[in-house]
């Protein structure tokens, strides 16, 4: 069997060593390259499914911003209803002023209610989008390896306008 290697051209001490060099390159890589970049890639995913939850909590809370201004909405219904009532009372005395007072005061206050809604629906999304735009920038900076200031800004305004056009 020997001399069948021999004749094949097979050197069995450079077959010794070259397979004992491939085993350590293989512990090698698999030491310092694989595990860690398995790692990399357990640390990004959690990262992105913290941006999910973080995501759908904001979520959350705009439903519970829209049922607050749905409740203060029905809440100024029932004062602006209160104050019309109170003007049709007191109507006998004065009439069609009163009934105008109680109108701008509902229509204020309706106003007002939006306003206050409108404002924190857009503070709740400005936090959002400052966190999306961190978390995407770090995805991007650990995916390809780069410096935080090479990233393409590009990437990260069209992953943000797609994330605002998911959560909108």
């Amino acid at each position: 069997m020997a001399g069948l290697f021999s004749q094949l051209g097979v050197d069995w001490k450079l077959l010794v060593s070259q397979t004992a060099n491939f085993s350590i390159l293989l512990v090698v890589l698999t030491i310092f390259v694989y595990k860690p970049l398995l790692r990399l890639m357990a640390d990004r995913r959690a990262k992105i499914e913290e941006g999910l939850e973080d995501a759908k909590k904001a979520k959350e809370r705009l439903a519970e911003i829209d049922t607050l201004r749905d409740a203060r909405m029905a809440e100024a219904d029932h004062e602006a209803a209160a104050l019309i009532t109170e003007a049709e009372r007191e109507a006998g005395m004065r009439g069609g002023e009163i009934i105008k007072s109680a109108e701008s005061r509902a229509g204020e206050i309706v106003k007002e209610g939006a306003l206050i809604v409108e404002q924190r629906a857009t503070e709740e999304f400005a936090k959002l989008e400052r966190r999306a735009e961190r978390f995407i920038r770090e995805a991007i900076t650990k995916t390809v390896e780069m410096d935080p200031a090479k990233i393409d800004e590009k990437l990260i305004k069209d992953a943000l306008r797609m994330a605002k056009e998911n959560f909108a």
